[in-house]
């Protein structure tokens, strides 16, 4: 027989939920009606548990205590302030998950991230910390641990031993099962169950039911490392939103490709993990009236499609300073083709003297019968505007 206890109060009902990614949660009926707050310990048989009481879930009814013990410090769902981070070398992810676990009041242990450091800025939005983190571990899981530790990595998946549940009902269609275990820690999320089923099935999520009669864990053993209500309602948010493409996507330039002016480009996408392909020809957007630009092939550029329709990608932004491909090959500034050149300081140019602007015998008084062409460099120009 399993018997759950909090704080060492006796608890008449205790049903502990842990999904494939976040914190686990347990509802908790209490025999009686003991002052439970904060932080503290739970164990159903063989599990303990370190966890919080959710304040806004808990109260008593019938002489019974009745509370929602979240997982750790119970922090994922605090909202944090909006913080900026800089470092020329990359912001490490770890330090950014750090900042939130410690200002939601959560314990992060092992960290294994999708990359270690972030761009040279991140900025953080104010809103929940838990989605700060899933924004900086880019798309690992995460999971809090029975001992309220958060985790960023996979879980481990590991063969229940022989014996380890008994196996009292199953649904394929569903991929649901109901299991008799003496031994909660036997079974878990990452468990790889093979007796008495068709075939090897991973446990993704489960729920452990305790009272004084019987324990019982409900697993589900789905494809997917998501929970079921995530995996939903992905689903829904993508099918909702695949008929527009919203978003900045970076692209390299391989070449122009206008016929006439020059000015469309052919470009190739900088992440496939995006799902896009190559662009050509695509035409420019330079953001200021009056302006085109021949541009360097390896140019970093942002491609939107206007409207989030997928017949309108329109190249609306530039590398910086110091990037790829920051200088072009050519800047036409309120040109419409064939306009005259600009000079720079240190270019050499030709100057015309036109007919009758100065003498050629002092004498006489006679001025130049002809135009004279006169080579030279240029030595100033203005103080305010610069030209590469």
């Amino acid at each position: 027989m399993t018997y759950a206890t909090i704080n060492g109060n006796a608890c008449a009902a205790f049903e502990l939920h842990v999904p494939a990614v976040g914190p686990w949660w347990a509802d908790v009926d209490c025999t009686e009606a003991p002052a439970l707050s904060g932080a503290v310990s739970a164990r159903a048989g063989s599990l303990v548990l370190a966890g919080t009481v959710d304040a806004g879930a808990a109260g008593t009814f019938g002489l019974q205590a009745r509370l929602r013990l979240v997982a750790g410090g119970g922090g994922w769902g605090r909202m944090l302030a909006a913080k900026s981070y800089h470092n020329d070398a990359g912001v490490s992810a770890l330090l950014v998950a750090q900042d939130a676990a410690r200002e939601a009041g959560e314990t992060l242990g092992a960290f294994a991230p999708a990359a270690a450091r972030l761009g040279a800025d991140y900025v953080r939005q104010s809103g929940p910390a838990s989605r700060v983190l899933e924004d900086v571990i880019g798309g690992v899981e995460w999971w809090v641990g029975y001992d309220g530790v958060t985790v960023v990595g996979a879980r481990e998946e590991l063969a229940a031993s022989h014996g380890a549940y008994e196996l009292l009902e199953a649904d394929p269609r569903r991929r649901v099962a109901v299991l008799g275990v003496d031994d909660l820690l036997l079974v878990g999320v990452g468990s790889v169950l093979s007796e008495r089923f068709d075939a090897p099935q991973t446990v993704r999520e489960l729920v452990i039911e305790v009272s004084p009669d019987v324990s019982r864990v409900h697993v589900w053993t789905g494809d997917s490392r998501r929970s079921r209500a995530a995996s939903a309602v992905r689903a829904i948010v993508e099918r909702a939103s695949d008929r527009k493409l919203h978003g900045l996507w970076r692209y390299r330039v391989i070449r122009m490709a206008g016929v006439e002016d020059n000015t469309r480009v052919e470009l190739q996408a900088m992440s496939r993990d995006a799902g896009l392909p190559d662009l050509a020809p695509v035409s420019s957007m330079m953001g200021i009236p009056g302006v085109a630009a021949t541009l360097t092939p390896g140019t970093e550029v942002i491609v939107q499609f206007l409207e989030g329709d997928r017949t309108m990608p329109r190249i609306t932004g530039y590398v910086g300073k110091g990037g790829p491909g920051f200088v072009p090959v050519e800047l036409d500034l309120a040109s419409s083709g064939g306009a005259p050149k600009a000079a720079r300081v240190g270019d050499a140019v030709r100057v015309t003297i036109p007919i009758g602007s100065f003498l050629t015998a002092a004498s006489g008084g006679v001025l130049n019968a002809a135009p004279v062409d006169v080579d030279g460099t240029i030595t100033a120009g203005s103080e305010i505007v610069g030209i590469g």
